[in-house]
């Protein structure tokens, strides 16, 4: 329910969504759950559009821990190569909550399975990556530095 009087207040209070809009009476504003700062009800679209992107930042966030997770129990990491990654994956998290997204145009749900079952695809990968990329710096010469020597 919206309301922006005095007369509008027991109402907004017994609602299980109450709104005041922008111009309401401070007994109007009080009783509320949301109150809008702005002229027009433009401003819930934007609220619902912005909620739809934050959810689906959260959900490429457990995708990606998950995934961590998984990369590291796959393998027999050594501690400090665990505490590399970790460090790592901290600065990689915090990119996250500015992913560009796109909310969603229909009201989105948690899909456990999809979740899970892309956490263990990448997560597989991941580790399998590592793995090879440990593998390719001390066992090759691949990022060695070729030093000539000069000719006599």
């Amino acid at each position: 329910m919206t309301g922006d009087g005095v007369n509008d207040a027991p109402a907004l209070k017994k609602v299980d969504i109450g709104i005041a809009v922008a111009d309401a009476t401070d007994a109007a504003r009080s009783a509320s759950d949301i109150i809008l700062t702005e002229p027009g009800l433009s401003v819930i679209v934007s609220v619902v559009l912005t909620s739809r992107a934050i959810f689906q930042r959260m959900k490429n966030y457990t995708i990606y821990a998950f995934s961590i997770t998984i990369r590291m129990v796959k393998f027999d990491f050594s501690p400090f190569m665990i505490l590399v990654i970790a460090i790592l994956n901290d600065g990689t998290i915090m990119t996250i909550s500015k992913d560009r997204v796109k909310p969603s145009p229909m009201p989105d749900s948690w899909k456990l399975k999809e979740i899970f079952t892309t956490g263990v695809v990448l997560g597989t990968y991941l580790a399998v990556m590592t793995v090879v990329f440990f593998w390719v710096v001390h066992k090759t010469d691949f990022f060695s530095v070729c030093h000539a020597t000069p000719p006599h």
